[in-house]
């Protein structure tokens, strides 16, 4: 029984293993990082700086609510200007398998461009390996005005303090009845 076990022919087991191997770049999988793009746009509407790193989730593909905020607070300040998000976009590849040779042709032209309503948890789906490092989420900044800061002093209310100059002078005054 054991000769018959040992005699048994597992070269298709191996030659399915080396083929499934070269295959394995357009199986999808989870995603553990995406590129982060800051695009910060100046006053005249002109692109100041954009600034790219690499962003390492703490839950594959999604970003959770504090990801976001905290990298909201890091990004908008740049070169002493303060800058307020303007929009959220998440470019996320999702194409099927099947599809990535009529995706290279340009046969099919698919939309993943998303635009991000809610600072909310933003989830990505699962990408072909191959294509992976092509995910973003970019954050467009605009720089803030300083003239909205100024205050006009003609259309100001002023606040008037109350105070008693004298305080140790202070008389009581009685009243008198006549009767």
């Amino acid at each position: 029984m054991d000769d018959e076990f040992n005699s048994l022919d597992d070269d298709w087991i191996n030659k399915f293993e080396n083929t499934d191997k070269l295959y394995q770049e357009f199986y999808k999988d989870d995603l553990y990082y995406v590129n982060l793009r800051a695009i910060y746009v100046n006053r005249e509407n002109e692109i100041d700086k954009i600034r790219n790193e690499s962003f390492l989730m703490s839950k594959p593909n999604q970003i959770t609510q504090e990801e976001i905020i905290q990298i909201l607070k890091k990004n908008s300040i740049d070169n002493d200007k303060r800058y307020t998000l303007l929009s959220i976009l998440k470019y996320n590849i999702n194409l099927e398998p099947d599809n990535v040779k009529e995706y290279l042709l340009e046969k099919i032209n698919p939309d993943y461009l998303f635009c991000i309503k809610n600072i909310d948890v933003v989830n990505f789906d699962k990408t072909i390996n191959m294509f992976q490092d092509l995910n973003d989420i970019i954050f467009i900044f605009y720089e803030k005005s300083g003239e909205l800061k100024k205050v006009d002093t003609k259309n100001s209310t002023k606040k008037i303090y109350l105070r008693c100059l004298n305080a140790n002078n202070r008389k009581t005054i009685k009243k008198r009845y006549k009767e």
